[in-house]
């Protein structure tokens, strides 16, 4: 929208001069620790991490593990007992509570919304802290919405009014309002319905390929865990940390038996989650045109990846599979005795390609890029051959960047 980026401009300059962040800063938990007095062990026991500048980092375990304890030292509302934690390369204990608090985005659970104040007024709490001028605020408040995709005719309503995924949007908007370099996020989504809860999971996602923000993110569910987060903390009971790192080496490499039990059996399956086919090296099949001689086509299965010729069309779109009955005959059929289904599609999520790869019952899948054209053929023994390779280990996408499933 015109004028959207120079208000932009002039918040992020403005804020950063208030005190707020305009760039993404590094969170490092420095052996911080927090225990309680009279209890047996450390809520927190000695956590040392740290998370890039701009990257999710999400905190998780069980019940009592100290994930929300560790986040909540972050910003001073859970104070640290031994250790450090640095914001920015800045301690925490340097700042007061209540600067680091209009420094640091917090979103939780339930939104926290101020039930007798307007969406606008919500979102506007920490400028006004801040003094922002009455013209500048409302120029965030309207940037905003439209960035956590609320229709601007909600700004005059009261929490109350909306349903619970509006009242989370609002949450975020009003996080991001000073633009921190730092935001918090405790649940977020807990509770929210499924089908809103993956539908606000993949809003955040592409909103933070926006806004580009470090996020320390605390749930219970490892599934969300490992959708949202570029790095994964695991505790374990007593605050401890079981492992640290990106999802892919998590289920790929768990480092002990609690780990592995934890992220659960199906991990493979969720590595596969997270890539698309155009992440994997695809074979390539011997390819023949209608009316081909197939003495020609014959010759060049010898030394060929798979052993199967697909036809394609003038415009490299697959027409099928030739069987042997076809390669008796002088010249390749216009359409060949197999289909070439399943057809593939190279932003497709590998998880869902190796399910219509089974539930065809086929070897071989074809794949195309987004105008139908063949890039190449999908097997069940790539997949293997990729989940048992070091590559697994590897993450190809940061978290905003993978694939979103929409229900």
């Amino acid at each position: 929208m015109p004028g959207r980026y120079d208000r932009s401009a002039l918040a992020v300059d403005q804020a950063t001069r208030d005190g707020g962040s305009a760039e993404a800063t590094q969170v490092e938990f420095r052996a911080a620790t927090k225990r309680y007095a009279g209890a047996e062990r450390d809520a927190v026991h000695r956590l040392e991490l740290d998370v890039p500048a701009g990257e999710i980092c999400v905190f998780v375990g069980p019940s009592g593990c100290g994930k929300t304890t560790a986040m909540r030292m972050v910003n001073r509302m859970v104070e640290i007992s031994e250790g450090d934690i640095l914001v920015g390369g800045r301690s925490v204990r340097e700042r007061s509570p209540a600067q680091l608090r209009r420094e640091i985005g917090y979103v939780i659970q339930q939104t926290g919304l101020y039930p007798h104040r307007t969406v606008a007024a919500n979102i506007a709490t920490v400028p006004r802290l801040l003094k922002w001028n009455r013209a500048r605020i409302e120029a965030r408040v309207e940037e905003l919405l439209e960035l956590v995709s609320l229709d601007a005719e909600l700004r005059d309503r009261y929490p109350a009014q909306l349903s619970g995924g509006q009242q989370q949007r609002v949450g975020v908007a009003r996080a991001l309002a000073a633009n921190p370099g730092v935001m918090l996020m405790d649940e977020p989504f807990g509770a929210v319905d499924p089908i809103n809860r993956e539908r606000l999971q993949n809003e955040f996602l592409r909103l933070q390929a926006e806004v580009r923000k470090t996020i320390l993110f605390v749930t219970h569910d490892i599934d969300e865990a490992i959708k949202m987060g570029d790095r994964i903390a695991i505790l374990r009971e007593g605050g401890r940390l079981a492992q640290y790192a990106t999802p892919a080496e998590l289920l790929m490499a768990p480092a002990d038996q609690f780990v592995e039990g934890f992220v659960g059996a199906d991990r493979a399956l969720k590595r596969l989650s997270l890539m698309r086919v155009s992440d994997i090296d695809l074979w390539q099949a011997p390819l023949a045109f209608p009316g081909q001689s197939t003495s020609e086509v014959r010759a060049k299965l010898d030394g060929a990846e798979i052993s199967h010729a697909l036809v394609i069309d003038s415009d490299r779109r697959p027409l099928g599979w030739l069987s042997e009955a076809d390669l008796a005959a002088d010249t390749v059929p216009k359409r060949p005795s197999t289909g070439p289904e399943p057809v593939l599609e190279l932003d497709d999520v590998m998880r869902d390609a190796l399910s219509d790869v089974l539930q065809a019952e086929t070897l071989y899948a074809p794949v195309v890029d987004a105008q139908g054209r063949i890039a190449g053929v999908l097997s069940v023994e790539i997949i293997s051959e990729f989940l048992t390779s070091a590559d697994a280990l590897e993450e190809e996408h940061p978290a905003p960047e993978r694939p979103l499933a929409e229900r």
